[in-house]
């Protein structure tokens, strides 16, 4: 079973330098658009792919920089037995060290025994693909796979349009499944045969009137001609590959199956047929509902202790990735700025998560958060809705909205919030937490480390809960809006209780409403905290869109400075 262990990216569409190791199992690649993930798999498709040329063009090459060539090196390892020959090609066997992940160029003791495939395209726009090593490069020396070798290692492609895998056409994957048992070239012939048989003991109505008028008319002109016949062209006959294909009930083609059956179908036979077990997917949940998406993952080996196969994806989906294992989601980046030495010639990076439950977890609940360019961690629904909502009025005032900037608010859950920053973090997400400040004590050590790790940190001060805030800062005229929507939500007789049992029936819901005192503001805050009357993303939501937006200037600087220093900053990220 082949597996690409390293692969280096030079000068290819998108991607001027990328170094990537991937792992045996599920590989799934996100990233921003024009991030590079479909160039990547492109490029493996490239210089594995069963092909003896392609079609480069100059948009193929990074910038359109045609006097620096594409390079493409892909290094397989679990190699079939023939590849492993030292005779044929002991001079380009090279050792991967596979628990530090490194690349050498000769083989090794405890190092597993590789082969390196260089793709190379030259201004002349003529691949050639060659085995690859530094020390056969010395000396000058080139070899090329042949074809029955290439097509060990050569992996299988499932796209958006796939319909020709159900019929056994030249690179269908019927064809290699059947290659073995069955000649269909032979059979075809045969069939072409028959046909011109049984048409030839039809009996056509007026054949006989035209063929007498031909054979008069040709021995007029001196055409011998004894008998005729109207039989099929032998050369007009010609049955391709593609006409036998499988059908199924009522003779329906099964190339007429809807696009996640056909894909789910497609996927089995592509695990029975490939030689190399190397699969590349185009956005896997492409024509499929979410539990079809889940049975095609499962096929893929997404739940697989001991990989079967090693399966390269695309997605934009967040059902996929809460259907994934944490350490087979891999971010893709393109680089502002260069990296550190050595790797100034980087032009994208991808990051990685671990099996660690702080991972895994992130990845389930904050699956959509992943597709973002800038995450906003915020401690509960509460401030998730309050954002939202100010995001909302702004849009109405003819402001950008955060989202079409790519900004997204996750839900941090509660104390989980700032491990769930530093995983987003740790991908190269521009990431800040907005959070109350009740528990700020408690919570030093753990506010420090964000802040070390470049993540901000948005709260109200003054040991606030948002409800706190709002009640505190808002203006007046807001307090009576407040409370009215607390009743739509809770019921007159519930938040009259709340506000009696907090005051200790100094006050209820009629007082509250004609009385403004410091006293009662920190009364209603707590009851608004502690009885959660807005605590959900929809309720916030709408005091954000309904009631602070249109109040905003009126509202005290506590409460808006740690806002406009959070829209400011993810509106203009700068790492």
């Amino acid at each position: 079973m082949s597996q690409i262990r390293h692969v280096e990216i030079r000068n290819f569409r998108v991607v001027k330098h990328l170094i990537w190791k991937p792992t045996p199992g599920l590989n799934c690649l996100i990233g921003a658009g024009d991030s590079g993930k479909s160039t990547i798999l492109e490029a493996i498709d490239l210089a594995l792919g069963a092909r003896r040329s392609y079609s480069f063009s100059d948009a193929d090459f990074n910038g359109l920089n045609t006097d620096t060539p594409i390079e493409i090196f892909v290094t397989i390892g679990l190699l079939a037995p023939d590849l492993l020959n030292y005779e044929k090609y002991g001079k380009f066997l090279r050792a991967f060290d596979l628990q530090n992940k490194l690349l050498h160029d000769e083989p090794a003791n405890g190092c597993e025994t590789v082969i390196t495939i260089r793709l190379v395209v030259d201004k002349d726009l003529n691949p050639d693909w060659l085995l690859y090593s530094d020390r056969a490069l010395a000396e000058d020396i080139e070899r090329r796979l042949p074809w029955k070798h290439r097509e060990l290692i050569s992996p299988a492609r499932l796209g958006t349009i796939s319909s020709h895998h159900l019929g056994w056409s030249n690179r269908s994957v019927l064809n290699k499944l059947s290659e073995d048992s069955i000649d269909v070239s032979d059979t075809l012939t045969r069939l072409g045969r028959a046909t011109r048989d049984s048409f030839s003991e039809q009996k056509i109505d007026g054949i006989d009137e035209i063929l007498t008028k031909v054979k008069t008319i040709a021995n007029k002109l001196g055409v011998s001609v004894e008998q005729l016949e109207a039989q099929l062209d032998v050369g007009s006959i010609s049955f391709s590959n593609g006409a036998i294909s499988l059908h199924g009930d009522n003779n329906t083609p099964l190339k007429q199956l809807g696009t996640g059956s056909s894909r789910l179908l497609i996927s089995g036979l592509q695990k029975e047929s490939s030689s190399s077990n190397i699969l590349i997917i185009d956005e896997a949940e492409y024509g499929l509902e979410p539990f079809r998406i889940t049975r095609l993952l499962n096929e893929l080996g997404s739940k697989d202790a001991e990989p079967q196969q090693q399966v390269f994806i695309t997605t934009h989906s967040p059902y996929v990735l809460r259907e994934l294992q944490a350490q087979q989601l891999f971010v893709v980046r393109k680089l502002q700025a260069p990296l550190p030495p050595p790797n100034l010639s980087y032009s994208h990076i991808i990051y990685s998560l671990t099996n660690s439950y702080e991972d895994q977890s992130t990845l389930r609940v904050c699956a959509e958060a992943f597709f973002s360019k800038v995450v906003i961690v915020c401690e509960g629904k509460t401030e998730i809705g309050l954002v939202k909502g100010i995001d909302l009025y702004s849009q109405s005032l003819g402001r950008d909205s955060i989202q079409a900037q790519g900004v997204f608010c996750t839900d941090g859950g509660g104390d989980s919030m700032f491990t769930r920053a530093l995983v987003f973090k740790k991908l190269g997400y521009h990431t800040v937490i907005l959070k109350d400040s009740d528990k700020d004590g408690e919570h030093q050590q753990h506010i420090q480390t964000c802040i070390n790790n470049g993540i901000g940190i948005f709260s109200w001060g003054n040991n606030f809960a948002t409800e706190n805030a709002l009640f505190s800062c808002c203006p007046s005229t807001c307090i009576p809006l407040l409370l009215n929507y607390a009743v739509l939500l809770k019921g007159e007789q519930s938040i009259n209780q709340h506000i009696s049992d907090l005051s200790q029936n100094s006050y209820n819901l009629q007082t509250a409403l004609v009385t403004d005192t410091p006293d009662l503001r920190v009364i209603l805050g707590n009851a608004a905290k502690k009885k959660g009357w807005f605590k959900d993303i929809e309720p916030a939501e709408y005091i954000s869109l309904n009631i602070i937006g249109p109040n905003y200037s009126n509202f005290s600087a506590q409460f808006t400075t740690p806002i406009n220093q959070l829209f400011q900053n993810v509106l203009n990220p700068k790492g």
